[in-house]
């Protein structure tokens, strides 16, 4: 009767453990929570096939050994593999959060993607809404691009993107939106910044990448300038469009800019003047 009831108190730690493990796991799991609720249920559940003999025990009834036996080796199975489970687990929500972020990311640079940028500054304008806060939207654009290809070849001309991308990134706070939404177009989204500051942030963004020697090819350092269009976002001005409304009206609007600083001279920052004002 006592070698029974230790069996089976033995088989009943294991099994609280191995429900402890599935219930952290669906506390802290997001992508597969319903699977570890399912097996913290089940657990518990089976706890009550190791208490029930126990109790009778208690009572002074008979136990049968066998079966106090064999809990033992199933019941520390199912700990070992809840272990493993949690392990794996975990490294699989790792290598997906690491896909997610691949997913996110341009092929090329790292820069956010098309879409993501889209998505981004679609978010970031509801925001924007609720906040009654400005957003500066900045189109740049490399000045002479094509002329880079042809004389140096993609390689170095795909080199150039991605330390311009670099340079842009280190210039740029965490909050801002910067993402390829052309072959060697960026836009940049600039939360709670006036026209003012944006002029101030495009010009810095145009003179680092203008000083910063992009590319080698031998002993030649390859130089670029860009050219920058900006149109400021107030939410007062446009709080009868939706969010997609904003993001095709002030995409068009500072790629239009951008096009204004072109055919001003390139390597210029140029300010869209029928941006809604406050």
């Amino acid at each position: 009767m006592t070698l029974g009831l230790f069996l089976y108190f033995i088989a009943l730690c294991a099994q609280i453990l191995a429900a402890f493990y599935a219930i952290s796991l669906f506390l802290k799991s997001h992508s597969y929570r319903f699977v570890c609720g399912f097996f913290a249920l089940g657990l518990v559940l089976m706890m009550g096939r190791r208490i029930s003999p126990m109790l009778y025990g208690l009572n002074k009834e008979s136990i049968n050994i066998v079966d106090a036996w064999l809990s033992i080796p199933i019941s520390i199975s199912l700990l070992l593999g809840m272990i493993y489970f949690k392990k794996l687990l975990f490294e699989l929500e790792v290598k997906n959060t690491a896909l997610e972020e691949i997913s996110k990311k341009d092929s090329l640079t790292p820069a956010l993607n098309h879409s993501t940028t889209m998505v981004r500054a679609e978010l970031e304008v509801k925001r924007s809404f609720r906040s009654q806060k400005c957003i500066a939207f900045l189109m740049l654009d490399i000045d002479h691009f094509k002329l880079v290809n042809d004389t140096y070849g993609h390689p170095i001309g795909d080199q150039v993107l991605i330390n311009l991308a670099h340079v842009c990134k280190e210039e740029l706070r965490e909050i801002d939106i910067f993402g390829r939404v052309g072959g060697e177009e960026f836009l940049i989204a600039l939360p709670e910044t006036p026209e003012s500051k944006a002029i101030d942030v495009a010009n810095r963004l145009r003179i680092a990448v203008a000083q910063r020697a992009l590319a080698t090819v031998g002993d030649k350092s390859i130089f670029i300038t860009v050219s920058i269009g900006i149109a400021i976002f107030y939410p007062q001005g446009d709080q009868y469009l939706d969010s997609s409304t904003v993001i095709r009206k002030y995409y068009n609007l500072c790629d239009s800019a951008m096009y204004h600083a072109k055919q001003a001279g390139r390597n210029q920052v140029y300010c869209e003047p029928n941006s809604p004002s406050a």
